[in-house]
């Protein structure tokens, strides 16, 4: 009996020991994780409009966003403006076939110029495909007021994107992304169709 209250004390204390070095490595690093999620927000929004900026300088990244782009929250979308050129990109968020999808879409008028997948959780090789350069470079000039439609049939027109091979369901779920926040963006700014 003695044997085992010493090991059941044993494994308490290697339990409270564990955890609070899990605990404090979370405090420790939870200031770097959001800065890191911030630079990665912050520098995708300066990729959909094109503005360089170092890549390897973080705190750079963040100043020249702020610099260059004013945050506005309008109804329930955020709007990005581009304060040199005038252009303007949006937020858009929605559920995908594993999870959330999360992009910002840069546009000009009614035509895409920016394209780009901040986060998702897809299944990898298949609809994880959507963060990919040569998929998301495919909405460049795709015209989007009145929507835009997925297609199968490998050459896209102006207002469709072909869907990413072997994940019909990630294309579909990007698809009401894209047609929902497109829709709501039209109808904040007022854009006259």
């Amino acid at each position: 009996m003695n044997s085992r209250a010493w090991m059941l004390g044993l494994l308490l204390i290697l339990a409270v020991v564990c955890s609070s070095a899990l605990a404090l490595v979370n405090i420790k690093t939870a200031p770097i994780i959001r800065k890191n999620e911030e630079i990665t927000y912050k520098s995708t929004v300066l990729d959909v409009f094109g503005v360089p900026y170092d890549s390897g300088d973080g705190d750079s990244i963040i100043e020249i966003y702020n610099l260059r782009i004013e945050e506005r929250k309008e109804r329930e979308l955020t709007l990005f403006y581009e304060k040199e050129s005038g252009a303007t990109a949006v937020s858009l968020k929605g559920v995908g076939f594993q999870g959330p999808i999360s992009l910002v879409v840069a546009l000009d008028g009614e035509t895409i110029s920016g394209f780009k997948v901040i986060s998702q959780v897809e299944t990898p090789g298949l609809g994880a495909r959507i963060s990919g350069e040569e998929f998301q470079n495919s909405f460049i000039g795709k015209r989007v007021s009145k929507g835009i439609t997925m297609t199968k049939s490998g050459s896209a027109g102006p207002d469709e994107f072909d869907a990413v091979t072997g994940a019909t369901e990630t294309s579909r779920a990007l698809e009401k992304i894209l047609n929902r926040g497109f829709e709501q963006y039209f109808r904040v700014v007022n854009y006259e169709l």
